[in-house]
């Protein structure tokens, strides 16, 4: 692909674009013997927490019979696709990871003897053709939010992992060791409403946006984030600020944070989201985050892959606020079912920009609900 391809490929993601329904492509899992991942521990505590890591990113933490999406895992994908395919490498030798059985394909288990390598595999047949060539685009994100979870997750249990393209290499940290008891990381929720999603109205607490903000502006070593990336942050109903619009370069009662625009900014999104209120109130979120960047500079700097780079890493931003955003009680929305144009404008974006992504977030309504945890063979 040449640079005019890649940016024809970018600029044909933004207005106009036409997303159709149908069915996505039937998957059917590789054939062959599988190896569960428990095997991992018998090599020692790098195996153990390479296995954990692998099954708290990758698979499935739980399921929900009554939803038409009912695989949940340690990421967002569009419609539950999961377009993503984790294969562990180590030298020529490639095993494909089954994540429903959490096991390695393959009739023996892999040999470590060093930093392992995680590849992720791209499947965006695994989306309904009607998505075109926008399926591209949640792919990518996709693929960012895989990697950055990796990279949270390794560092939990004792490991390092830094991601180049697409692959992320993960290794033992002889300086921290490897903890027995990882901290519990918090379940990431996307909010749930029968009535329409929607924030609860008592007002967030001001540490909750710094712990949202941090996540943007300190991310952790090794995820493949960017600092060409422009962020502008929709405020409502939080205490301390003003709402309105604010820009992550400068600093206001909460670090990180400058007002650009006073006002009720969550109403202008009302106008340029993609689902109606009674689905998705957008108006009565607490925060909401929109990402955006220049394709051409990317390109000019990067070559072809830049745009590719740019939504992964508008993707693992977003993973790192979703986990932020768990730890600090509310859930998180990612979403690109928005006009394009009307949004750049709304944040007034440079003329250069495209959106890459919209993430919407709030404290949730009520105590939750209990989930329905079926059995994986399910």
């Amino acid at each position: 692909m040449t640079a005019a391809d890649a940016l024809a490929t970018a600029y044909a993601h933004g207005p106009g674009r036409v997303v159709e329904q149908g069915r996505p492509a039937p998957f059917r899992p590789s054939a062959g013997p599988r190896v569960p991942l428990t095997a991992l521990a018998a090599q020692g505590r790098f195996g153990a927490a390479l296995g954990h890591l692998l099954t708290e990113v990758a698979t499935p933490l739980r399921w929900e019979t009554w939803n038409q999406y009912n695989d949940h895992r340690g990421y967002p994908s569009a419609r539950a696709a999961f377009t993503v395919d984790v294969v562990l490498a180590i030298g020529s030798r490639r095993w494909p990871l089954d994540p429903v059985r959490r096991a390695t394909i393959g009739a023996e288990p892999p040999v470590l003897d060093g930093p392992v390598r995680l590849e992720l595999v791209r499947r965006r047949e695994r989306l309904a053709e009607g998505y075109r060539e926008f399926g591209d685009v949640l792919t990518e994100l996709e693929v960012g939010h895989v990697a950055a979870a990796l990279v949270e997750h390794a560092v939990r249990h004792g490991l390092k992992a830094w991601t180049s393209g697409l692959t992320v290499t993960v290794a033992p940290d002889r300086e921290t060791g490897e903890p027995l008891e990882p901290p519990p990381m918090p379940p990431r929720g996307s909010g749930f409403g029968p009535r329409g999603i929607s924030a609860d109205p008592r007002p967030l607490p001001a540490s909750a946006v710094r712990a949202f903000v941090a996540a943007i502006t300190r991310p952790p070593a090794g995820s493949p984030v960017r600092d060409d990336l422009r962020h502008r942050l929709a405020v409502r109903n939080v205490e301390g600020l003003a709402d309105g619009w604010y820009a992550l370069d400068g600093w206001c009662e909460v670090d990180g944070l400058r007002l650009v625009e006073p006002g009720p900014a969550l109403e202008g999104l009302r106008e340029v989201f993609g689902h109606p209120p009674n689905t998705i109130d957008v108006a009565r979120m607490n925060l909401a985050l929109v990402t955006t960047g220049d394709p051409a500079a990317a390109v000019a700097s990067d070559g072809p892959d830049g745009y590719p780079a740019l939504l992964r890493a508008a993707g693992a931003t977003a993973q790192h606020v979703c986990t932020a955003a768990a730890g600090a009680g509310m859930f998180c929305r990612p979403a690109r079912s928005v006009f394009d144009s009307p949004l750049e404008a709304l944040v007034r974006a440079p003329a250069s920009h495209s959106l890459l992504y919209l993430l919407v977030a709030g404290r949730p309504r009520g105590a939750g609900f209990t989930y329905d945890l079926s059995p994986l063979e399910a």
